[in-house]
C-alpha cells in the first residue's frame, strides 16, 4: 500500500471521525478543514453554515476572513520585493517611506526584517481597532501608517521580540509604497494570482456574496447586522480572505520551495527562525512572518488567526510534506486543537478524543430564555456531573464576548458578563472584560478600576495590563488618537 494511501486512509479514520464528534457538541455555526499529505495530495471536510440563520453550507470554496494568517502573504511580498532588490530587508526602512515622519528617533534603524519578524520595537494597536468605523478608501492605510509613525518605540529596533500588528500595517504601507499601487492589488496581482488563488482577496466588496461566511459574535450566536471586522487600515495584518481549497494549494505551493511566487533560496529565508519568542510550543520561534515550533516529533511552520467572529489556523510539516488548515467564522471554535489533531494523524498518531465544550454553550441559551437566575442554577448542575460533558474554565467565557466588545457591540457582553460574574467572580478574564466593555462606552474610570483588580487576580495578565495601560492618563492622553480610539 503506498504511503498516500496510508495517510489518507488514517486521516478518513481518525481525524474525520474526531471532527465529527466535536462538531456535535460545539457552538460552531460553520467550520472548513483541509489536510494536505505525501506534499500535494489534498483532503476536505466541511460542516455547517455561512449564516446560521440562511443555512446556506459551508463548502470548501467558502470564503472566510483569515485574521492574522494573513500576514503570512504580506511576508511572501516582501520576500519578493527583497529578491528582485527594489528592497533591502536590512534597510533602514525610513528610505522607502519618505511621506513618514518619525516621531522616535530610534525608528531610523528599524528594517524590514524587524518588522517581519517583530522585532521593530513598535507596540501594537490599543484599546480599539475601529471595526465599528471602517474607512474603505485607497488613503486609509497610508494615513494609519502616519499613526504608527507618530509612535514613540517600546524597545530598541532588533533586541525584542514583540508581536505587532501595527509593523504589519507598516510593512503593508511600503509594499505599497515601493510597488506603486495599493497594498491590495499589489497582493493580488504579485501573491495571490500567480499562486492560483484567484478567489482570495484583501478586499472585502469582491467577495461574492454566495460565498462569504459570515462572522457569528456572542452566545447564543447570531450574525450581527453591520459587525464585521474590516477595515482597509488593518488591511496588511487581518483582511485576506480565502478559502481551504485555496489555502490548501498555498500549502503546496511552499512544500515546494515557494514555486511560483519565490525561488528556494528566498523561500528558505523566509522560513529561517530569527529569534526565540516566549510564547513556547508551536510558536516558540519567529521566522520571517511565519512562526516555528514543535509538535508531534516533528518542527512546524505555522500561523493563527483571529478577529470577531473568525478564527483560522495554518500549519505546515515540511518534514512530512504535510499540513492543515482550519477555518470557522465564530471565536468558539477549537481550531488550534483541531490543527493539533490533524498533525497527530499525519505524523501517525492518535488525535485522542475532542476537548469538553464550553460550560457557556448551553448557559447562553437559558440566559436568553429563562433569565440569569436559571442559568446559575444549571452552571451549578452542569459542574457537579461526573464524568463532566461541559468544561466550566473561563476561556469559553472569554471566547464568547471579547468579539461584540471589540465590535462595539457592548450590549451583548453585558448579560454574558453579568452572568460570569455570578458563576466565577474571581476570574481575572472576568474583569478584563468588564474593564474593556467600560472603556468601550468610554467610562474610563471604571475601565481602570476593573482592569486594575483583573491584575490583582492575576499579575502575569498582559492584556490587562496593557490595556490599563492604554486608560491611564499619560498614556491615554498621548496615543488616545494616534492608535484609532474613537
Amino acid at each position: 500500500m503506498s504511503t498516500a494511501r496510508t495517510t489518507s486512509g488514517r486521516i478518513e479514520t481518525t481525524l474525520w471521525p474526531y471532527l465529527d464528534r466535536l462538531v456535535e457538541s460545539w457552538a460552531m455555526p460553520g467550520l472548513a478543514v483541509a489536510v494536505v499529505h505525501d506534499g500535494d495530495q489534498i483532503l476536505t471536510r466541511t460542516y455547517g453554515n455561512h449564516d446560521v440563520g440562511t443555512g446556506q453550507l459551508v463548502t470548501a470554496d467558502s470564503l472566510f476572513h483569515l485574521a492574522s494568517v494573513s500576514k503570512v502573504f504580506v511576508a511572501t511580498a516582501a520576500l519578493q520585493l527583497a529578491e528582485d532588490r527594489t528592497i533591502d530587508l536590512d534597510a533602514p526602512i525610513p528610505a522607502y517611506l519618505p511621506d513618514l515622519v518619525w516621531a522616535d528617533p530610534r525608528a531610523g534603524d528599524i528594517t524590514v526584517r524587524h518588522l517581519l519578524s517583530h522585532r521593530s520595537g513598535l507596540g501594537d494597536v490599543s484599546g480599539d481597532y475601529g471595526w465599528h468605523e471602517p474607512e474603505l478608501d485607497d488613503g486609509a492605510l497610508g494615513r494609519f501608517a502616519e499613526r504608527v509613525a507618530g509612535w514613540r518605540l517600546e524597545h530598541d529596533p532588533g533586541t525584542t521580540f514583540a508581536y505587532s500588528n501595527a509593523a504589519f500595517e507598516l510593512l503593508g504601507h511600503l509594499i505599497a509604497t515601493v510597488g506603486g499601487r495599493t497594498f491590495e492589488s499589489h497582493l493580488k496581482e504579485r501573491v495571490l494570482d500567480p499562486a492560483g488563488m484567484r478567489s482570495s482577496t484583501f478586499m472585502r466588496a469582491d467577495v461574492p456574496p454566495e460565498h462569504a461566511a459570515l462572522p457569528h459574535l456572542g452566545l447564543p450566536l447570531q450574525v450581527v447586522p453591520g459587525a464585521y471586522p474590516y477595515t482597509r487600515r488593518h488591511s496588511p495584518s487581518s483582511t485576506l480572505h480565502s478559502s481551504a481549497a485555496e489555502l490548501a494549494q498555498w500549502i503546496v505551493i511552499n512544500l515546494a520551495g515557494g514555486t511560483g511566487v519565490l525561488n528556494p533560496a528566498t523561500h528558505r529565508q523566509m522560513w529561517e527562525p530569527v529569534v526565540t519568542t516566549d510564547w513556547g510550543g508551536m510558536n516558540e520561534q519567529m521566522a520571517l512572518g511565519w512562526f516555528w515550533g514543535p509538535y508531534a516529533g516533528h518542527q512546524v511552520v505555522n500561523h493563527n488567526g483571529d478577529d470577531p467572529g473568525f478564527l483560522s489556523s495554518l500549519a505546515i510539516v515540511p518534514e512530512l510534506g504535510a499540513g492543515v488548515v482550519v477555518l470557522a467564522n465564530c471565536n468558539t471554535a477549537p481550531t488550534f486543537t483541531i490543527t493539533k489533531a490533524a498533525l497527530s494523524a499525519l505524523a501517525g498518531e492518535d488525535p485522542g478524543d475532542p476537548p469538553l465544550p464550553p460550560v457557556i454553550v448551553p448557559l447562553a441559551t437559558v440566559l436568553v430564555g429563562d433569565g440569569v437566575d436559571a442559568a446559575v442554577d444549571l452552571f451549578h448542575r452542569l459542574t457537579a456531573e461526573d464524568p463532566p460533558r461541559f468544561d466550566p474554565g473561563p476561556d469559553g467565557f472569554e471566547e464568547a464576548i471579547w468579539g461584540v466588545i471589540e465590535m462595539h457591540r457592548t450590549d451583548l457582553a453585558w448579560p454574558l458578563l453579568g452572568l460570569w460574574e455570578r458563576v466565577a467572580p474571581d476570574s481575572s478574564g472576568l474583569w478584563l472584560m468588564t474593564g474593556w466593555a467600560h472603556g468601550v462606552e468610554g467610562r474610563r474610570e471604571q475601565a481602570i478600576e476593573h482592569l486594575n483588580r483583573s491584575l490583582e487576580l492575576d499579575p502575569e495578565n498582559e492584556e490587562a495590563a496593557v490595556l490599563l495601560a492604554y486608560y491611564t492618563e499619560d498614556y491615554y492622553t498621548e496615543n488616545y488618537y494616534t492608535q484609532g480610539g474613537s
